[in-house]
């Protein structure tokens, strides 16, 4: 169950992957070209999807043990992150975005939401 387990999750981790670049080929520059409100989706999506990949990534290469017991990992990985986004306040003509925290924290809801999904139907 543990191998299936560390596929599942390295396949979703892959699949959010694909997601991103999708989102940067297309996705982004269509919203641009139509000017569109798209609630900061365009603008966010790497934070989002970021910690998706970031926490499927880590838990199916290198810590496995966490996918059971994800809070440490999800913490740490969006601590990471955010602290990345701040750093955008020292560095001369960097950015620091309140959104682009804000995605990181919903991304990494979402992972937990995905995690426990695949565990309890992996389980059954």
């Amino acid at each position: 169950m543990r191998k299936k387990h560390r596929l599942l999750h390295l396949i979703v981790g892959c699949l959010f992957i694909i997601i991103m670049l999708l989102f940067r080929t297309y996705y982004r520059p269509w919203v641009y070209t139509n000017h569109l409100f798209d609630f900061y989706l365009a603008d966010t999506y790497t934070n989002l999807f970021g910690e998706c990949v970031v926490f499927f990534i880590l838990v199916s290469l290198f810590s496995p043990n966490e996918m059971y017991k994800p809070i440490k990992l999800l913490f740490y990985s969006s601590c990471g992150l955010m602290i990345y986004e701040l750093l955008g306040l020292i560095v001369e003509g960097g950015l620091c975005d309140y959104k682009d925290i804000i995605a990181t924290f919903v991304g990494a809801l979402l992972s937990y939401a995905i995690n426990r999904m695949i565990i309890s139907n992996a389980n059954q």
